[in-house]
């Protein structure tokens, strides 16, 4: 038989799980003003993936778990941030040696 906590646990990760696919949605068929940067769609998802998420394990009292997942979710926001940030660098860097490789005035 199954306990009433269990029936509680599937039922909030149920509702946490609900509300994650309605912002996700939302954000889908949302008349954004303009067509959002990959940056910003990135974040939108994961915050509506983190807010589902947080309903179910705070409506369990685990807020520990909670504070985890947004600071790991932060480190890879913040990876993702660095690395495109480094391939730009990376890139004008490459642009400006094969400008100098082809033009004599440059070397």
């Amino acid at each position: 038989m199954i306990s009433s906590e269990s029936v509680w646990e599937i039922g909030t990760l149920i509702a946490g799980s609900v509300l994650t696919g309605l912002l996700l949605a939302l954000g889908h068929w949302f008349p954004w003003p303009r067509q959002l940067r990959w940056l910003h769609r990135y974040t939108y998802g994961v915050a509506a993936i983190w807010i589902g998420f947080a309903l179910w394990r705070l409506l369990n009292a685990d807020w520990l778990t909670v504070v985890g997942l947004i600071i790991i979710a932060g480190a890879g926001g913040f990876t993702v941030i660095v690395t495109y940030w480094l391939d730009d660098k990376i890139a004008a860097i490459r642009k400006a040696y094969k400008a100098e490789a082809t033009d004599e005035e440059l070397q």
